[in-house]
């Protein structure tokens, strides 16, 4: 199976490009686990066609393209 692309969206772009040196690494680990099965663990089915992943800081809502083997990450929160 193929690795996934992360792709952050507008507002979930704007977020992550604002997360200070400390929550940007505690998001990379989480990152790299989703690329390999954006399913699995962290990740939490939200019962409709999206998911959602904690990191230390927060966490990302996305949805996944099979068909483009891209991750949409819709919206990022830090907490």
């Amino acid at each position: 199976m193929s690795a996934y692309t992360i792709r952050y969206i507008d507002r979930a772009a704007q977020r992550r490009s604002a997360l200070n040196a400390s929550q940007l690494v505690s998001l990379r680990a989480p990152e790299k686990r989703l690329c390999l099965n954006p399913f699995g663990p962290p990740a939490i089915s939200n019962r409709d066609n999206s998911w959602s992943a904690a990191f230390q800081a927060g966490f990302v809502t996305y949805v996944v393209s099979n068909r483009h083997v891209v991750i949409n990450v819709i919206d990022l929160v830090a907490l």
